[in-house]
């Protein structure tokens, strides 16, 4: 491992630092990341889904999801060489890719797939390919004090990537006319199946989510790796060594180099320290009788202030007495006062003492059980009133009891038009199917099709109620319908489906400008007859009366 060619600066950082430096790594080489995403990894991802995506979508997504710790080791290849000022290419990533297979990926996908801190422990399988009971040990030393924050950079990758799938789905929705995106959404919580190219659509959206925020989540535990590493083995300290060698040799070459260019410098040099040195030794020698004189007198007055140690040992009698002098000296012998209290009195007068107090503690014992039995009366009280007020006033806090508080109805007008149709029965035709096939037949589709829709509406405002904003739709009709009409009865849901239809041609015919065909126009017009006409029902219980007969 060649510290000096890290692109990152060697020293202790915290984890929040080092998830910062993650990103900043990411996005400085996020191109050779996304291009070695593109060549390994959607291949795979593509296969899977021309496999099981029209008649097994879920089990696409299952695959697809469980098989990331795999995709995983692609961009910790990249990182691994890149950080070490390597070059590399999507060849090199390739040639890797049967190496990836070697290092734990069965375990990988099995046993560790729902570990939250696998980023931080790949770098150990692919990077150093330990296994086993040696990489537990690995993994035991370098989590050791470190906090789990690797689980909780988890936790905020998983967060990003469902924030940003939900505001793409949004965004797509938004895009979508309005009953459209309510049908989108109702299939969704319904868990009906969307289409294929719905399927298709969700799955290339969550690819590229998965590829951004996995590529973050890679980095961000190699990057807590390297700091680990660098704090149990002392990189940075390591650098610096390493350093001062290369410095400490240089200057031994560069003294080697003048080494023979100054030898006959050196032995000038020599010469004069050995006539200066026997100079010194010649004075020495000669020194005057008073300057020794005064050095013996400096020494007296140095054994005057410290007296001489004794060169014979002292007996035992003589140690002991010493001692015992020593210890009897003013500085051994300091003593301090403390004052304590105590009770003096008689026994008597202790146990009238605990009597007094075993008293005072039973009233307050009694005090305190009286006033939590109040406080105890006083909670069943409010929560007596809080039923009651949820009783009474419980359609002005709309919490939707149900059948159980059903609130009182109040009476509403019944409207004469919806969105610019006249739907009152005096407006309509005696025979509204022949009138509206007769008008289909001149060619006037619009006005056939109007007839049909607004006799409809006719028929459900004076049935069922049907009431609706002023600013309604043909969508908020059909969604009324779909919602008000839910019943487990056939004919109802017969009208549910012919209502649906006709809106369907309605739009069709009057947005559009596109006219239904003849034959599923003459088949509107005769389950018009057989749901709404009422002369045909007036007709059908006339022949029974006569069959009756």
């Amino acid at each position: 491992m060649k510290l000096e060619s890290l692109t990152l600066e060697v020293r202790p950082r915290t984890p929040w630092e080092s998830m910062d430096v993650a990103v900043r790594l990411a996005v400085t080489h996020w191109r050779l990341l996304l291009s070695s995403w593109m060549i390994t990894v959607f291949p795979l991802f593509l296969m899977i889904n021309i496999i099981l995506l029209e008649e097994y979508p879920y089990w696409a997504f299952f695959i697809v999801w469980l098989l990331k710790p795999l995709y995983d080791r692609v961009p910790l290849f990249v990182l691994s060489r890149v950080i070490f000022s390597e070059k590399t290419s999507w060849r090199d990533v390739l040639n890797a890719v049967p190496a990836f297979f070697k290092t734990g990926v069965f375990s990988s996908l099995t046993l560790y797939r729902l570990d939250p801190s696998r980023s931080f422990g790949l770098p150990v399988r692919q990077l150093e390919g330990l296994k086993g009971k040696s990489r537990r040990e690995r993994m035991h030393t370098l989590g050791r004090a470190y906090n789990n924050r690797e689980v909780l950079f988890f936790i905020l990758c998983a967060h990003l990537e469902s924030l940003i799938s939900l505001g793409l789905i949004g965004l797509a929705l938004m895009m979508l006319p309005t009953d459209m995106a309510f049908q989108s959404v109702e299939t969704i919580f319904t868990g009906e199946d969307p289409g294929l190219l719905s399927n298709i659509l969700s799955m290339v959206l969550y690819f590229f989510v998965m590829m951004i925020v996995e590529t973050l989540y890679v980095s961000g535990g190699f990057v807590l790796y390297l700091n680990r590493r660098t704090i149990l083995e002392g990189w940075d300290i390591e650098l610096v060594f390493r350093k001062l060698s290369k410095r400490a040799l240089l200057q031994k070459q560069q003294e080697g180099a003048l080494v023979q260019g100054s030898l006959l410098k050196s032995k000038v040099q020599s010469i004069l320290i050995v006539l200066f040195s026997s100079s010194l030794f010649l004075a020495g020698n000669g020194l005057p009788q008073n300057a020794q004189a005064l050095s013996q007198n400096a020494s007296t007055a140095y054994e005057k202030i410290l007296p001489p140690v004794s060169a014979q040992k002292l007996p035992p009698e003589a140690s002991s007495e010493s001692i015992k002098e020593t210890m009897e000296s003013p500085a051994f012998n300091r003593f301090k006062q403390v004052d304590t209290l105590e009770y003096t009195g008689k026994k008597e007068e202790q146990d009238d003492l605990d009597l007094s107090s075993s008293w005072l503690t039973d009233i307050f014992e009694s005090i305190g059980k009286t006033l939590a039995f109040l406080f105890e009366i006083i909670l069943w009280c409010i929560a007596l009133i809080l039923i009651f007020l949820l009783v009474k006033y419980h359609q002005h806090l709309q919490f939707g009891f149900g059948k159980l508080f059903k609130p009182k109805e109040k009476s509403t007008p019944i409207p004469e038009i919806l969105f610019g149709l006249d739907v009152r029965e005096e407006s309509l035709p005696d025979d509204v199917a022949a009138q509206a096939m007769a008008l289909y037949q001149q060619k006037d589709y619009r006005a056939s099709l109007a007839l049909l829709y607004r006799a409809t509406l006719a028929y459900l405002v004076n049935n069922y109620e049907f009431t609706l904003a002023k600013g309604a739709t043909e969508g908020d009709c059909l969604k009324w319908v779909e919602t008000r009409l839910s019943s487990k009865i056939e004919s109802i849901e017969l009208e549910k489906k012919y209502f649906a239809e006709l809106t369907r041609a309605w739009q069709l015919t009057a947005y559009a400008h596109r006219f239904v065909p003849e034959e599923q126009m003459a088949r509107l017009c005769q389950d018009w007859s057989r749901f709404y006409d009422k002369r045909v029902d007036s007709q059908t219980n006339n022949s029974r009366g006569l069959n009756d007969e």
